[in-house]
């Protein structure tokens, strides 16, 4: 049975909201808070994918299972880094460039273009491409955690919106 818009909670909708668009700015608070319940969302639906996957297709598919969840969960990142970084007023082509990397990194896993766990022949080639990718994926991932996480928005209104910590 559907839900008529009404009988939505004010909570959900702001949330679905939140997900629908990519404009606006959010402080700090926000972003976390969305980090985190995306996080734990992603680790319960991955979990029980794979557990349920594995269960009936054998050991092995639920890695693949949990590497398609959190491929899918990718979206919902983005939109709030996305966000966060308009409130640091970062240009809006630096998140989305990222999110492309990673995308694509998930896409030359799911082909088979990119092991992520080593073989046996430690300076094989490819065990070194993996691993210089996987380090620069890491240091930026850094620097882009501690640019969105921690350090304070723009004051007052910028190219992306009002500041969100702005008394009204």
């Amino acid at each position: 049975m559907l839900l008529h818009p009404q009988q939505i909670p004010i909570a959900a909708m702001k949330w679905i909201g939140f997900f629908d668009n990519f404009e606006g700015r959010i402080a700090r608070k926000t972003f976390w808070l969305a980090s985190v319940v995306v996080f734990v969302i992603e680790v319960i639906i991955a979990a029980i994918a794979a557990a349920t996957v594995e269960e009936f297709a054998g050991e092995g598919a639920g890695d693949l299972t949990m590497d398609f969840v959190l491929f899918f969960f990718l979206y919902p990142q983005f939109i709030i880094s996305l966000k966060r970084g308009h409130d640091r007023n970062i240009s809006t082509w630096v998140i989305v460039v990222w999110y492309i990397v990673l995308a694509l990194f998930d896409v030359f896993r799911f082909a088979g273009w990119l092991r992520t766990n080593p073989n046996q022949n430690v300076f094989s080639i490819e065990n070194l491409v993996a691993f210089v990718f996987i380090m620069i994926a890491g240091v930026i991932s850094l620097a882009l955690l501690i640019e969105l996480g921690f350090r304070r928005g723009t004051y007052g209104p910028n190219r992306y919106g009002a500041d969100p910590l702005a008394k009204a």
